[in-house]
Protein backbone atom coordinates (compact mmCIF):
# COMPACT_ATOMS: atom_id res chain seq x y z
CA UNK A 1 0.00 0.00 0.00
CA UNK A 2 1.28 3.49 -0.88
CA UNK A 3 2.07 5.86 1.96
CA UNK A 4 0.48 9.26 1.57
CA UNK A 5 2.48 12.42 2.11
CA UNK A 6 1.57 16.08 2.45
CA UNK A 7 0.21 17.18 -0.89
CA UNK A 8 0.26 20.62 -2.43
CA UNK A 9 -2.19 22.34 -4.73
CA UNK A 10 0.18 21.66 -7.62
CA UNK A 11 0.68 17.96 -6.79
CA UNK A 12 -3.10 17.54 -6.66
CA UNK A 13 -3.46 19.34 -10.00
CA UNK A 14 -0.83 17.14 -11.67
CA UNK A 15 -2.44 14.04 -10.13
CA UNK A 16 -5.76 15.13 -11.62
CA UNK A 17 -4.04 15.59 -14.99
CA UNK A 18 -2.81 11.99 -14.78
CA UNK A 19 -6.32 10.76 -13.96
CA UNK A 20 -7.75 12.68 -16.92
CA UNK A 21 -5.06 11.18 -19.19
CA UNK A 22 -6.02 7.69 -18.03
CA UNK A 23 -9.70 8.39 -18.68
CA UNK A 24 -9.19 9.93 -22.11
CA UNK A 25 -6.31 7.80 -23.42
CA UNK A 26 -7.31 4.36 -22.15
CA UNK A 27 -10.50 2.45 -21.58
CA UNK A 28 -9.29 1.42 -18.11
CA UNK A 29 -10.58 2.44 -14.71
CA UNK A 30 -8.10 3.01 -11.89
CA UNK A 31 -8.22 -0.55 -10.54
CA UNK A 32 -7.74 -2.08 -14.00
CA UNK A 33 -4.75 0.15 -14.78
CA UNK A 34 -3.23 -0.70 -11.39
CA UNK A 35 -3.51 -4.42 -12.21
CA UNK A 36 -1.86 -3.89 -15.61
CA UNK A 37 0.97 -1.96 -13.98
CA UNK A 38 1.36 -4.52 -11.19
CA UNK A 39 0.58 -1.88 -8.58
CA UNK A 40 -1.65 -1.91 -5.54
CA UNK A 41 -4.80 0.09 -6.43
CA UNK A 42 -4.11 2.43 -3.49
CA UNK A 43 -0.79 3.43 -5.10
CA UNK A 44 -2.52 4.47 -8.29
CA UNK A 45 -5.22 6.29 -6.34
CA UNK A 46 -2.76 8.27 -4.22
CA UNK A 47 -0.72 9.19 -7.31
CA UNK A 48 -3.84 10.42 -9.09
CA UNK A 49 -4.90 12.48 -6.07
CA UNK A 50 -1.42 14.00 -5.69
CA UNK A 51 -0.84 12.45 -2.26
CA UNK A 52 2.03 10.18 -3.27
CA UNK A 53 5.22 11.17 -5.09
CA UNK A 54 5.59 8.83 -8.03
CA UNK A 55 9.12 7.81 -9.02
CA UNK A 56 10.41 8.44 -12.53
CA UNK A 57 9.87 4.75 -13.28
CA UNK A 58 6.29 4.99 -12.01
CA UNK A 59 5.67 7.99 -14.29
CA UNK A 60 7.24 6.28 -17.32
CA UNK A 61 5.10 3.18 -16.77
CA UNK A 62 1.91 5.16 -16.18
CA UNK A 63 2.38 7.53 -19.12
CA UNK A 64 3.39 4.73 -21.50
CA UNK A 65 0.16 2.91 -20.63
CA UNK A 66 -1.60 6.12 -21.69
CA UNK A 67 0.26 6.07 -25.02
CA UNK A 68 2.48 9.08 -24.28
CA UNK A 69 5.95 9.45 -25.77
CA UNK A 70 9.30 10.41 -24.25
CA UNK A 71 8.83 14.12 -25.02
CA UNK A 72 5.56 14.16 -23.10
CA UNK A 73 7.25 12.30 -20.23
CA UNK A 74 10.16 14.77 -20.07
CA UNK A 75 7.79 17.74 -19.96
CA UNK A 76 5.62 16.13 -17.28
CA UNK A 77 8.68 15.12 -15.24
CA UNK A 78 9.97 18.70 -15.35
CA UNK A 79 6.65 19.99 -13.98
CA UNK A 80 6.38 17.14 -11.44
CA UNK A 81 9.88 17.68 -10.01
CA UNK A 82 8.84 20.32 -7.45
CA UNK A 83 5.15 19.48 -7.21
CA UNK A 84 5.40 18.38 -3.58
CA UNK A 85 7.60 21.25 -2.40
CA UNK A 86 5.36 23.47 -0.29
CA UNK A 87 7.63 26.47 -0.87
CA UNK A 88 7.52 26.32 -4.65
CA UNK A 89 4.26 26.83 -6.47
CA UNK A 90 4.45 26.31 -10.18
CA UNK A 91 1.99 28.43 -12.07
CA UNK A 92 -0.53 26.16 -13.64
CA UNK A 93 -2.82 26.90 -16.54
CA UNK A 94 -5.56 26.04 -14.09
CA UNK A 95 -6.75 29.14 -12.19
CA UNK A 96 -8.34 26.84 -9.59
CA UNK A 97 -4.90 25.48 -8.72
CA UNK A 98 -3.47 28.97 -8.31
CA UNK A 99 -6.40 30.04 -6.09
CA UNK A 100 -6.01 26.91 -3.97
CA UNK A 101 -2.28 27.49 -3.58
CA UNK A 102 -2.92 31.10 -2.52
CA UNK A 103 -5.67 30.13 -0.09
CA UNK A 104 -3.51 27.55 1.70
CA UNK A 105 -0.36 29.68 1.79
CA UNK A 106 0.98 31.08 5.05
CA UNK A 107 3.16 33.59 3.20
CA UNK A 108 3.02 34.99 -0.33
CA UNK A 109 5.96 36.81 -1.84
CA UNK A 110 5.84 38.07 -5.44
CA UNK A 111 8.24 39.95 -7.66
CA UNK A 112 6.62 41.38 -10.76
CA UNK A 113 8.30 43.34 -13.52
CA UNK A 114 5.49 43.63 -16.05
CA UNK A 115 2.31 44.31 -14.05
CA UNK A 116 0.93 44.70 -10.56
CA UNK A 117 0.11 41.32 -8.96
CA UNK A 118 -3.45 40.10 -9.53
CA UNK A 119 -4.01 40.04 -5.76
CA UNK A 120 -3.56 43.83 -5.69
CA UNK A 121 -5.27 44.95 -8.88
CA UNK A 122 -8.40 47.08 -8.99
CA UNK A 123 -11.12 45.92 -11.41
CA UNK A 124 -10.29 48.85 -13.69
CA UNK A 125 -6.59 47.96 -13.79
CA UNK A 126 -7.27 44.27 -14.50
CA UNK A 127 -9.75 45.14 -17.25
CA UNK A 128 -7.31 47.60 -18.82
CA UNK A 129 -4.47 45.09 -18.64
CA UNK A 130 -6.50 42.38 -20.42
CA UNK A 131 -7.57 44.86 -23.11
CA UNK A 132 -4.08 46.27 -23.56
CA UNK A 133 -2.38 42.88 -24.01
CA UNK A 134 -4.99 41.63 -26.47
CA UNK A 135 -4.45 37.97 -25.49
CA UNK A 136 -8.02 37.44 -24.29
CA UNK A 137 -11.23 37.50 -26.32
CA UNK A 138 -13.42 40.51 -25.51
CA UNK A 139 -16.32 38.36 -24.28
CA UNK A 140 -14.09 36.64 -21.65
CA UNK A 141 -12.62 39.77 -20.09
CA UNK A 142 -15.35 40.55 -17.55
CA UNK A 143 -15.38 36.96 -16.22
CA UNK A 144 -11.57 36.93 -15.93
CA UNK A 145 -11.56 40.28 -14.14
CA UNK A 146 -14.20 38.99 -11.71
CA UNK A 147 -12.17 35.84 -11.04
CA UNK A 148 -9.11 37.96 -10.32
CA UNK A 149 -11.04 40.19 -7.91
CA UNK A 150 -12.68 37.16 -6.23
CA UNK A 151 -9.21 35.75 -5.47
CA UNK A 152 -8.52 38.86 -3.41
CA UNK A 153 -11.05 37.78 -0.77
CA UNK A 154 -8.29 35.74 0.87
CA UNK A 155 -6.71 39.03 1.95
CA UNK A 156 -9.82 39.74 4.08
CA UNK A 157 -9.76 36.44 6.02
CA UNK A 158 -8.79 36.32 9.67
CA UNK A 159 -6.10 33.71 8.86
CA UNK A 160 -4.85 35.46 5.73
CA UNK A 161 -1.29 34.92 4.58
CA UNK A 162 1.43 37.44 5.21
CA UNK A 163 2.21 39.05 1.87
CA UNK A 164 5.17 40.89 0.42
CA UNK A 165 4.85 42.20 -3.12
CA UNK A 166 7.75 43.70 -5.06
CA UNK A 167 6.76 45.70 -8.13
CA UNK A 168 9.59 46.85 -10.37
CA UNK A 169 9.15 49.51 -13.01
CA UNK A 170 5.50 48.95 -13.86
CA UNK A 171 4.56 51.65 -16.33
CA UNK A 172 1.21 51.53 -18.05
CA UNK A 173 0.20 55.03 -19.03
CA UNK A 174 -3.13 53.70 -20.32
CA UNK A 175 -3.97 52.02 -17.03
CA UNK A 176 -5.06 53.16 -13.62
CA UNK A 177 -2.15 51.91 -11.50
CA UNK A 178 -3.85 52.23 -8.12
CA UNK A 179 -3.59 49.05 -6.13
CA UNK A 180 -5.24 47.65 -3.04
CA UNK A 181 -3.04 46.78 -0.10
CA UNK A 182 -4.93 45.15 2.77
CA UNK A 183 -4.13 43.33 5.96
CA UNK A 184 -0.57 42.18 6.59
CA UNK A 185 0.57 43.07 3.07
CA UNK A 186 3.58 45.15 2.19
CA UNK A 187 4.15 46.65 -1.20
CA UNK A 188 7.68 47.62 -2.29
CA UNK A 189 7.88 49.64 -5.47
CA UNK A 190 11.25 49.92 -7.19
CA UNK A 191 11.61 52.25 -10.14
CA UNK A 192 14.49 52.19 -12.58
CA UNK A 193 16.72 55.24 -12.39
Amino acid sequence: MATTIASTAYSRDLGEQLRKLRETCTDLNGAALAVRLGWDPSKLSTIETGKYRASEIDLVQYLSMCGKDIDFFEDFKRRYRNAFDEYIVEVSDNLRTLALAESTAKKIMRYDTQAVSGLLQTPEYADGLYRMTGFVAEERISALVQSRIDRQSLLKRHDRPTCLFYVHEVRHEALDVRVRVRGPCRLVVAAAG
